[in-house]
């Protein structure tokens, strides 16, 4: 990231930590939002590939116990294995590290417009909303953070979160 002497962008309160002086508001540097709806769709794909290793793994052993069982928990089974994706976002998110696998590779993560990381609610809302809104819209709703300067999609709006870069540790 490029050190910027240009214009903070508000976001929004915080409790203190990372704030304009003259009007107590979340500040960011314009820098933590360059290339960041790039960095989501990589975040994302690469989302996409731990899930689906997860989800492998699971159907293995989904498998075996519904065989085990002789069927009976297979349904139950089944609706575990349609809520792996939502688990792994929030599990993730809600964590210490406030991003999934994909966005720590990237280099973003969640952060609350009113400060402070994401809790695990906040984060099960955010992909809850995600995947029923892109599921309803056909993926559609994502162009939506074509029209705003931090790349902010309908559910981090719906949330009041975003997601910048954040700089490399030494």
């Amino acid at each position: 990231m490029n050190k910027s002497d240009g214009p903070l962008i508000e976001l929004g309160s915080l409790d203190g930590q990372n704030t304009d002086r003259q009007t107590g508001t979340k500040a960011f540097n314009p820098d933590d939002f360059e290339s960041i709806r790039l960095r989501r769709v990589f975040a994302y794909a690469i989302d996409v590939v731990c899930i689906a290793v997860i989800s492998v793994v699971a159907t293995f052993v989904a498998t075996i116990l519904g065989v085990i069982s002789f069927g009976v928990l297979t349904p139950l089974l089944v609706l575990i294995l349609a809520l792996i994706p939502l688990a792994y976002h929030t599990l993730l998110v809600g964590g210490p590290g406030s991003a999934t696998l994909g966005m720590r590779f990237m280099n973003i993560r969640l952060e609350r417009l009113a400060g402070g990381p994401p809790d695990y609610l906040i984060a099960f809302v955010h992909a809850a909303v995600f995947y029923l809104s892109v599921a309803a819209t056909s993926s559609l709703i994502l162009l939506i953070s074509l029209f705003n300067p931090r790349g902010r999609c309908l559910h981090d709006f719906v949330i009041d979160v975003v997601i910048r870069r954040v700089p490399l540790r030494s």
